[in-house]
């Protein structure tokens, strides 16, 4: 039996691409992040080293995994962009004196890619946000030989000096020159079996003489062609809801698995089929209770039986639930929340300004009540601050943390931490463990075993 690829996740946040990578065969031997909270997340979840230290700071050669160049398979992650996601540009341009263009986490990606001149993988995998790709720079003379080696006899990196050239370009010129064939993919969660619309852009990059994965061709679900496919899936497996101790479903029984080419794929996964088994919750701690530390009902859909994750042998009631409790909500936000119908949000002049929580001139709608017979809208890390662009669709209140995570399709004995705020941001944060993995067969198949 062939030896399981091995890769290293950089900026690994709470996990979740890890997660997906070891779902779709991967051996992860080493991380790094420089959020506490993330790596105590990461930590809990992963049996292997998480360096918490500032990749700036660090030499791989040194600080790194103890792998010799040319040995890694993979190397994958995140940087950090904020000036490329939407409300990242907005909230750095709305501070004084400071634009999203002057912030230096978005050279972040330049230490991504440190670490693969340095490695040497057989591929590469970066992921960021779509608005990356609205974004253009200055090209300045000698920037690409600030921190990556370069060929001085190859100008293509530099033809471009003092120009103004899209940011993916740029991005492409320098990882092209690190000998790799690079090009960016932009797909949507909801595509690979997330009960979430999310899209993001995933720069892949594999040695020159193999061929990039058509990320596309791996989806599994789509957008359903009828009012019939849009109804939560109901289990329908003999004894489904008894009392009796039964063994969880596996991925495959749950999820369709990762096959290139698949046709016609299954109807998208929404909101219902995450997260309408949970037991209701409310802001105002008596009935609904304000968190909720077991499950009152069996789960009713397939993919619900999946999230729970209910270990050999025990029934699904004596399972223990976790971060699933109610934020504070004041009277108006509640009565706002209760007159919005499903999928519905409020945009900026359509309803007056005192039923705004936002400046007009930074964000746009941000009242949105997820539809039960849809995936959800993007979960952020905005979350964090309120959860006004996440109303549960049946309940007067934002979603919950398990809710949050079950959308991004983190198992419920995923470790998160107890505190709202910092469980929140790194759910927001995550690369979702279903993406991750198909981003993760897709290179795999369609590169590693190729070769």
């Amino acid at each position: 039996m062939n030896d399981p690829p091995v890769a290293i996740d950089l900026f690994c946040g709470a996990g979740g691409f890890t997660q997906g990578l070891k779902n779709a065969g991967y051996e992860v031997c080493w991380a790094i992040d420089s959020d506490a909270a993330a790596v105590e997340a990461y930590q809990e979840n992963h049996n292997h080293e998480v360096l918490p230290e500032d990749i700036r700071g660090t030499e791989p050669e040194t600080d790194g995994p103890d792998i010799e160049p040319g040995e890694l398979d993979l190397i994958a992650g995140g940087p950090p962009c904020p000036s490329f996601s939407m409300i990242g540009r907005s909230k750095l341009d709305s501070l004084e004196d400071r634009g999203a263009s002057e912030d230096e986490r978005n050279l972040l990606y330049r230490h991504f890619l440190r670490y693969v001149a340095y490695f040497e993988p057989r591929a590469f995998v970066m992921e960021n946000v779509p608005g990356l790709l609205r974004d253009t720079a200055i090209v300045e003379t000698g920037v690409i030989q600030q921190l990556l080696p370069v060929d001085p006899a190859d100008e293509s990196a530099e033809k471009r000096v003092g120009q103004e050239v899209p940011v993916p370009d740029i991005i492409l010129d320098e990882m092209r020159s690190l000998g790799y064939h690079a090009d960016w993919q932009r797909v949507d969660a909801a595509d690979y079996g997330v009960p979430q619309h999310r899209e993001r852009v995933f720069f892949i990059g594999v040695r020159d003489n193999d061929e990039l994965p058509d990320l596309s061709r791996w989806a599994t679900h789509r957008e359903p062609r009828s009012d019939e496919e849009t109804k939560m899936r109901v289990r329908s497996e003999p004894g489904a809801f008894t009392q009796t101790p039964q063994t969880s479903l596996t991925k495959e029984e749950a999820l369709p698995p990762f096959e290139a080419d698949r046709n016609p794929g299954e109807p998208y996964l929404t909101v219902a089929d995450a997260i309408l088994d949970l037991p209701p919750v409310s802001p105002d701690g008596e009935m609904p209770p304000v968190q909720a530390t077991s499950y009152t009902l069996p789960p009713v859909s397939p993919y619900q039986q999946w999230l729970r994750d209910v270990p050999r042998d025990e029934t699904w009631d004596e399972q223990e639930l976790r971060n699933h409790s109610c934020r504070w909500h004041n009277h108006l936000d509640l009565s706002i929340y209760k007159l919005l119908g499903h999928g519905v949000g409020w945009n900026i002049g359509e309803v007056s300004q005192e039923l705004q929580p936002y400046r007009d001139d930074v964000f746009r709608d941000k009242y949105k009540k997820q539809n039960p017979a849809k995936p959800a809208s993007t979960i952020l890390a905005h979350i964090q601050k309120d959860g006004h662009m996440f109303i549960h669709p049946t309940e007067a209140r934002s979603l919950t943390v398990r809710e949050a995570a079950r959308l991004q399709s983190f198992r419920d004995r995923y470790w998160l931490p107890e505190s709202r705020t910092k469980a929140y941001r790194l759910v927001g944060n995550a690369v979702p463990p279903r993406l991750g993995e198909a981003v993760g067969v897709a290179i795999r198949k369609g590169v590693l075993e190729e070769t």
